[in-house]
């Protein structure tokens, strides 16, 4: 997908050295992953770190990662409840009937469900779950193995959309990586509703940036070309530093003018103070310990059978990055 973190890969002012690429995209971040995964697309694309781990349960070295990581969001703002619900912290989560967009955790899911298991006992297996599509209905994800954990309780939503079974009170929560239309109206609200501190505190903790996307290469194209994992990884790497640079550079510079929104420069300094200049990293080192975290919520949650570790998963000749 195209995003600040990609845009010069878009505009060609990044590219992957010894390589002649062209950049194509998609309306939506699924759409994406379906063509990568059901049709084989592209030799090199995005893919949702969740996605790739359900189908390297099925098909080991179908696929390699490289730790570029075009996509991460904190997570304690994607949990969304009903304001009739009596859901007031993570606790009285418990027990309740919550939905899910596409599949039973997709990447936001797992991060969210982790943190609150990590930082409020939450579990998984005692609530109800649905999937079905988040503002129009649609069946869950057919282009991804849909795991289902032994005693969780799960079933299907294909006649309403996830949104509207919250605002009428008819599941409790929801778990969404995007935004549901209903939020905003009387009957939907965040169970963190002013979540910004609640993820800079456990960003200072724990340290962790959570990844939902990372790059991942097809094995035959590697095979084909043996440098091409590292020669993607370095103009991933070069089209988030341009974007970084951007931030760092112009928009110090020229206060407030490069966007339309109010005060994004002070956030930007903001971002920096509390994370520092690098504040969006790629590469295992900087990594390790978010992506050791989302493998073990991976297995404790049961959607993987064992426990992936991080040099199953990515390339060899960029572990040491």
């Amino acid at each position: 997908m195209r995003y600040d973190t990609t845009a010069a890969l878009f505009e060609g002012a990044a590219t992957f050295p010894g390589h002649d690429i062209e950049m194509r995209t998609g309306p939506v971040v699924p759409d994406v992953f379906a063509r990568m995964l059901r049709d084989r697309e592209f030799e090199v694309a995005e893919l949702g770190l969740g996605f790739l781990l359900r189908v390297l349960e099925e098909e080991p070295g179908a696929f390699v990662a490289i730790p570029a990581f075009p996509n991460r969001v904190f997570r304690h703002s994607c949990v969304y409840v009903h304001a009739g619900s009596g859901i007031e912290t993570p606790a009285d989560l418990v027990g309740r009937t919550i939905g899910e967009f596409g599949m039973y955790s997709q990447d936001s899911g797992v991060w969210a469900k982790g943190i609150l298991a990590d930082e409020y006992g939450f579990d998984p297996r005692r609530n109800r779950w649905v999937l079905g599509g988040l503002d129009i209905p649609m069946a869950p994800f057919d282009f991804v193995p849909q795991r289902r954990p032994e005693g969780v309780e799960i079933a299907v939503e294909t006649e309403r959309a996830l949104g509207d079974l919250l605002a009428t009170g008819e599941i409790d929560a929801l778990f969404s990586a995007n935004v549901p239309a209903s939020y905003g109206g009387p009957g939907v609200r965040r169970l963190f509703e002013d979540y910004v501190p609640v993820e800079q505190d456990w960003y200072r903790r724990t340290g962790l940036f959570p990844m939902m996307h990372a790059v991942v290469v097809r094995a035959d194209a590697l095979a084909a070309h043996p440098n091409l994992a590292r020669a993607a990884y370095q103009g991933f790497l070069d089209a988030k530093n341009a974007a970084r640079e951007h931030y760092l550079g112009a928009g110090r510079r020229l206060y407030q003018v490069h966007t339309m929104l109010p005060w994004a420069s002070r956030l930007a300094e903001d971002d920096i103070a509390l994370m520092g200049e690098d504040w969006w990293p790629y590469g295992i080192t900087a990594n390790r310990a978010a992506l050791e975290t989302f493998l073990r919520y991976q297995h404790e949650q049961g959607l993987s059978a064992h426990r992936f570790t991080i040099d199953e998963v990515f390339a060899p000749d960029l572990m040491d990055t």
